[in-house]
């Protein structure tokens, strides 16, 4: 079961006078790390759409959420209506 992570959108009130006019348009690479013990190249190649990988990781860890490299937050992972999402809980 592949899991989707929904974002609100931030308002146009929000951002205007902000500094972020220039740049709130521009492309990036949000990634959450989540560190997976004994993972292998063998483990990579076989995943597929749906395939669920354990992390052996607590719910309530803290994991790095970075932007285009950039450490932006630590975040934790929330189950909510079946749905898979990021909870920011301390930004950078």
């Amino acid at each position: 079961m592949a899991a989707a992570i929904a974002f609100p959108a931030a308002k146009q009130e929000e951002l205007s006078g902000s500094g972020w006019e220039r740049i709130q348009e521009a492309p990036c690479t949000l990634v959450a790390e989540i560190p997976v013990q004994g993972f292998t190249v063998r483990d990579l190649l076989l995943l597929q759409a749906g395939y669920l990988v354990n992390s052996k990781q607590s719910t309530s860890a803290k994991i790095a959420l970075r932007a285009s490299g950039s450490f932006l937050a630590w975040a934790q992972f929330e189950a909510v209506n079946g749905r898979l999402g990021v909870r920011l809980t301390d930004l950078g």
